[in-house]
């Protein structure tokens, strides 16, 4: 719960950064008061601490962000006591005149710029209108005129060519492709439904497999083993049939909220082809230490072997589509 309270009390410390005015003492409390702009009342505030106000809206923000973060309450008891530690401790950052370090400034500056982003974000999405109309015709373009086909497919897999060749024999023999599918299949998934997939889309299947069904007729199998990252497949195409696209109103607030992301990336465009942007070169990385040069800590023996860091491991490739199966 305190971890919990820490996270959404993080969300004020940046309203509680005036860092650069000295600490407020008994006969400055006016000004610190008046500083803020609103002196502490029962109706507006729950505390007050040396003068300086925790309001009631600082209080439903602290909820606001906890309600998103996890499951259930927490008292406002709580959040009030933890607020009032955190003034406690911004006073006592003004008082240490902490903020004149410039690694804590940049800190408190980086915070600041995140808050105020968020806030402005959240102001442009709170006053932007899409209509229905608007949102009918995205549906029109990208949705409402598709039509996607499904398939219905059985397949055999197994580890080698020569063998899923043999399949293919035994199939134009008159085998039945149920019993060898029970019988030979490395598919656990369909092994024991006879090679049965039931339908899929496409996106569903790895490339080489979706593309081999697509090209069968109903009731047709692969003359030649289809391979893929999982082995080599022998496909029976049962059915097709075309999907219709889901109903506007199912997907409306998903096309609302793709379009509000839209238009956001098109503001800060906007804002940023007004503004006058200077980048400024940063300063090269300094040069890394020989391999066969020990720091001196480690040379002298200060520093345990579990403290060296050791090299990330190569990250590994794209994971494959899942494998066919129900």
């Amino acid at each position: 719960m305190k971890k919990s309270l820490a996270s959404g009390a993080a969300i004020l410390a940046v309203a509680l950064t005036g860092c650069n005015q000295p600490a407020p003492d008994a006969s400055k409390t006016q000004a610190s008061v008046a500083k803020t702009g609103i002196v502490a009342t029962p109706e507006n505030s729950v505390a007050s601490v040396n003068g300086r106000a925790i309001t009631k809206a600082e209080v439903g923000a602290i909820k606001s962000e906890l309600a998103q973060r996890r499951n259930g309450e927490v008292s406002e008891e709580k959040i009030v006591d933890e607020l009032v530690k955190r003034e406690l401790l911004r006073q006592d950052a003004v008082a240490k005149q902490l903020s004149k370090n410039p690694e804590y400034q940049a800190r408190i500056d980086n915070a600041e710029r995140v808050i105020l982003s968020q806030i402005a974000a959240e102001d442009f999405m709170k006053n932007l209108t899409i209509s229905d109309e608007e949102l009918k015709k995205e549906y029109d373009n990208r949705i409402g005129a598709m039509q996607r086909t499904e398939y219905r497919a059985r397949h055999i897999l197994v580890d080698k060519e020569d063998v899923a060749k043999d399949i293919i024999a035994k199939l134009a023999k008159g085998a039945k492709f149920e019993d060898l599918a029970k019988k030979l299949s490395k598919d656990p998934g369909s092994k024991n439904e006879g090679g049965e997939l039931g339908w899929f889309s496409p996106q569903q299947m790895v490339q080489p497999f979706s593309e081999a069904v697509a090209k069968l007729k109903n009731g047709e199998i692969t003359q030649t083993p289809v391979q893929t990252q999982f082995g080599w497949h022998v496909i029976q195409r049962e059915e097709s049939r075309e999907s219709a696209p889901p109903a506007f109103d199912a997907v409306k607030e998903q096309i609302r909220s793709m379009l509000q992301t839209q238009k956001l990336h098109q503001y800060i465009d906007d804002l940023m082809a007004k503004a006058k942007i200077d980048r400024f070169a940063t300063p090269a990385p300094a040069p890394e230490a020989s391999p066969a040069a020990a720091p001196a800590g480690e040379a002298a023996g200060t520093v345990p072997a579990a403290a060296k860091p050791e090299a990330a491991p190569a990250a590994p490739s794209a994971a494959p589509t899942a494998q066919p199966k129900k």
